[in-house]
């Protein structure tokens, strides 16, 4: 092609043809002008579209976590769910001696859940940097309830590792036989706890302070996982369906 327009550039030179050649090198400059403005253009779409494919990308491993994470929400609400029946028995119990509480489930009391999710620990720097102002106000706005629920989450493992097990041990509450591997099909299995110390520690002005910020915060724990929980579906739902 370059050959060609060569080739017209010296004949016509060739011809004294001045006003001609003058009118072919503006066609040609155009024509130069043309092939770079359709090679710019060519270039930024091929851009734009490298540019989506990669928040595509992005979206979809961020709703792969979600979904991780709506599983591992459950799995805690199901766990602090068993807890707050035990905590209100208890609770109960102390104003109403009526109150059954089931003596299988009493370990319950020195149990605490987990909160580890995965979202915003794998996409929080990547977040930032999503063109869709909508999308990245969204996880932004999820990752924040995230980081309630993380707070609270801390609050309510402190008051059970740091000082409701204290306590049971110190009252000598744990049931070191029900850590002695007994055939099951002859015994009945022991509890962690013993239950006659609980009931007597039931009147211990200590003890029911301690059930008292058990409740507390493993009742925010599990509002704000709750609260997650729906944010997750609709946060899931709202990706979906800008990738769709």
């Amino acid at each position: 092609m370059i050959k060609f327009f060569r080739k017209i550039r010296q004949n016509l030179l060739t011809k004294n043809k001045n006003s001609e050649y003058l009118k072919y090198a503006v066609g040609e400059i155009i024509l130069v002008v043309i092939g770079i403005l359709i090679a710019l253009s060519i270039n930024n779409w091929n851009e734009e579209r490298n540019n989506f494919q990669k928040q595509e990308l992005l979206t979809k491993n961020i709703i792969e976590d979600l979904k991780l994470d709506f599983i591992h929400i459950n799995k805690s609400l199901s766990e602090v769910s068993g807890q707050m029946n035990l905590i209100d028995n208890l609770i109960s119990k102390i104003f109403d001696n009526k109150t059954r509480l089931s003596i299988e489930s009493i370990g319950l009391i020195r149990y605490s859940s987990d909160f580890r999710p995965i979202s915003q620990r794998n996409h929080s720097e990547s977040v930032s940097s999503l063109e869709d102002d909508f999308i990245r106000k969204l996880l932004q706005s999820y990752f924040l309830k995230e980081d309630q629920v993380t707070d609270i989450f801390i609050e309510y493992i402190d008051i059970v590792h740091n000082k409701i097990r204290p306590y049971l041990s110190d009252v000598g509450m744990h049931n070191l036989k029900s850590l002695y591997n007994q055939d099951s099909s002859t015994q009945k299995a022991e509890v962690p706890l013993n239950p006659e110390i609980l009931l007597e520690q039931l009147n211990n002005m200590k003890f029911q302070q301690l059930l008292y910020e058990r409740k507390i915060k493993t009742n925010s724990f599990e509002n704000l996982l709750n609260e997650l929980k729906i944010q997750n579906q609709e946060l899931i739902k709202s990706l979906s369906l800008m990738i769709n």
